[in-house]
């Protein structure tokens, strides 16, 4: 039982070397049958007692091989100090333009943004409509105005940091709503 058990643990070292590419050089590899049937993988011909099977010599093909990936770098914070530049935000108002005229209506419509880089962890968006903050600030960049005043307005995008701190402002962007009036 013990001889089974090294043979069986010498074909898997075998054959682990073989898979791995091991440094195996030039030597011949042989495949055979032991007399308790058993798979033997050698690097030298056994003799005919030995193998109770014609003995195959084994050719190796190729190993496959791939290169290496390269890692992902995760959406983790910008990390400043001195030997780095500063990081650069870029938020901007994308819809409406600037002088764009909210046609006649009630009064509603949508305010899209963009910031750059993305927002990270703890980080949200304000707008801020003539001055005043519009809802609550969010990760999202877009927000639905409903019952605007008509009237000149101006619209700005904040970018806040951990404790809802401005670090970066769009340029300010003014629209116009056409609202029905009524004269007394």
């Amino acid at each position: 039982m013990p001889h089974t058990c090294w043979k069986s643990a010498t074909t898997l070292l075998l054959a682990g070397i073989l898979l791995t590419g091991g440094s195996v050089g030039t030597a011949q590899i042989y495949k055979y049958r032991d007399e308790q049937g058993n798979v033997v993988f050698s690097d030298r011909k056994p003799s005919t007692n030995e193998a109770n099977k014609d003995v195959e010599e084994v050719t190796l093909k190729a190993t496959n091989t791939t290169p290496p990936t390269t890692p992902r770098t995760s959406d983790t914070p910008p990390v400043k100090n001195a030997d780095q530049e500063r990081v650069v935000y870029s938020t901007v108002i994308t819809q409406p333009t600037s002088n764009t005229t909210i046609p006649m209506g009630p009064g509603n419509f949508t305010v899209t943004a963009q910031a750059k880089p993305p927002l990270q962890e703890g980080e949200a968006l304000r707008l801020m409509l003539d001055g005043s903050p519009v809802g609550p600030e969010q990760t999202q960049t877009r927000w639905a105005l409903n019952n605007v005043f008509r009237g000149e307005h101006t619209l700005l995008v904040e970018r806040l940091n951990q404790d809802s701190k401005p670090v970066h402002q769009s340029a300010p962007v003014v629209v116009y709503v056409l609202r029905p009036s009524v004269r007394r």
